[in-house]
């Protein structure tokens, strides 16, 4: 199975167990059945990187694979068998074990038509790309390298299998897995293959949306993002997978920047830093921050080039992008909020503003201020003193508020007159502002209110 080319998702059964990759192997041997290992674990092997995929391709078919898989007590999914593929469980990693094959792409259909090959020879020459076109028998160790692969993976180059146009027409996503390469790899297209993108870059209009999503997530995530986005472009693939940013190359700025919105928006993808678990946020947000720019752009009467309010329907068009990319309502929320609120200023030294600032960001002020400094790594001026100001405000309101928390008493002013049994009065403001300070100096916990409570009751002499 080609790397990422199906959606796999594989439900296990608890009533089933884990095995090993020797056991795998002895029982395809014991059936007289070939086993390969295949794809990106080779690739990745021989880049010497840690790899997640782990695909095995075989002459089994797939209720044989299944029944294999089966007899040794193994967590399987089918979820790909209509594609000649079984999900099993090998040592706590899913493993895909795909069944000799070729691919056909009929004109309009939304998934690649299976046909299924005798020969591992027949499978490697179906495959999209010579990195990923090798194949190492799991019996013997034999080793097949039947279109230069290692060649190419030297030379950092992605070249299609065979003829390129055939290969995208079988299946269009193999355009964006190409690029996606570019990213994740670093490597460059070789020049037939480009040509053949091009040529059936429309075709990726068939796809489902779920497997383009997938391979523009996974390009933005790569090392080289802006080199996979300008494929993107130069392919001829950019109006076919993001059509919104279409506009962007050619679009020509004000003094204040140094290249087009394209140019500008890939320099703040690849600028933009991203602290664990932000990384596919962060990265959305920095291309998407300046969509809105070729719908409001005008000429100034400078005769400067203006934008004004692009961030409001910059946030309007992001919005209805990841509507139709499928992304969570959760994650498209905050990237849209993102996008709406880069232009936003802040005095540093304004306390409230900056406190303001804050709030209208719930909690992803981190993000913007990345954002910030990502966009400014292409202006013609330097704004890095602005930034440090800002977020030093940010770290001190977030500091101000985290102690006024810790700071608050565990009994409100009604906990204590009922307490009491008295009105209130001046008194309750003593004993709220000495059981807060008890909380700051650590000798009362937050939140506890039993512990308040008996102090509260000694300083009014209740002990």
């Amino acid at each position: 199975m080609e790397e990422g080319s199906t959606p796999a998702r594989h439900r296990p059964d608890n009533r089933a167990m884990t095995i090993t990759h020797e056991a795998l192997r002895d029982a395809f041997r014991a059936r007289g059945r070939q086993l390969w290992l295949v794809g990106g674990a080779l690739r990745d092997r021989l880049l010497g990187i840690p790899s997640k995929d782990i695909d095995y391709a075989t002459d089994a078919l797939p209720d044989e694979i299944e029944e294999i898989a089966r007899s040794l007590g193994a967590k399987v999914s089918t979820v790909g068998k209509r594609f000649g593929t079984i999900g099993v469980l090998v040592e706590d990693t899913w493993v895909e074990i795909t069944t000799f094959r070729g691919d056909s792409y009929a004109g309009g259909s939304r998934w690649p038509e299976v046909t299924f090959g005798r020969t591992i020879e027949e499978d490697l020459a179906r495959r999209d790309f010579t990195i990923t076109a090798f194949a190492e028998n799991a019996h013997t160790g034999e080793w097949l390298d039947l279109f230069s692969g290692e060649a190419d993976l030297r030379a950092g180059i992605i070249r299609a299998v065979g003829d390129p146009a055939t290969r995208f027409r079988e299946d269009p996503l193999r355009i964006l897995r190409g690029v996606r390469f570019v990213s994740q790899l670093g490597f460059r297209l070789d020049p037939a293959t480009a040509a053949g993108m091009r040529e059936t870059a429309h075709l990726i209009a068939t796809l489902s949306q779920e497997r383009v999503t997938a391979e523009l997530d996974k390009l933005l995530q790569g090392r080289a993002p802006a080199a996979g986005l300008e494929a993107l472009r130069e392919v001829g693939a950019l109006p076919h997978a993001l059509p919104e940013l279409a506009a962007m190359p050619g679009c020509e700025q004000n003094r204040f920047h140094k290249f087009d919105v394209w140019g500008h928006t890939l320099a703040t993808v690849e600028a933009i830093a991203a602290a664990p678990g932000t990384l596919r946020l962060r990265r959305w947000t920095a291309l998407l921050h300046d969509i809105g720019k070729p719908a409001v752009r005008h000429l100034k009467p400078n005769g400067e080039w203006g934008f004004y309010r692009h961030e409001v329907v910059g946030a309007e068009l992001a919005a209805s992008l990841l509507e139709r990319l499928r992304f969570g309502r959760a994650e498209s929320h905050v990237v849209v909020l993102l996008v709406r609120r880069h232009m936003d200023r802040p005095d540093p030294a304004d306390r409230r503003a900056v406190r303001r600032f804050m709030a209208k960001l719930g909690g992803h002020w981190r993000d913007l201020l990345a954002l910030k400094r990502a966009d400014n790594a292409s202006h013609t001026y330097d704004d890095t003193a602005y930034h440090d100001a800002l977020e030093a405000a940010c770290l001190r309101a977030e500091q101000e508020e985290a102690e006024a928390i810790r700071a608050e008493s565990p009994l409100s002013g009604d906990e204590l007159v009922r307490m009491f049994d008295r009105p209130p009065g001046p008194w309750v403001g003593v004993i709220k502002r000495q059981l807060g300070a008890m909380v700051l100096d650590g000798e009362l916990a937050p939140g506890d209110k039993e512990a308040a409570a008996r102090i509260a009751r000694r300083l009014m002499g209740r002990e």
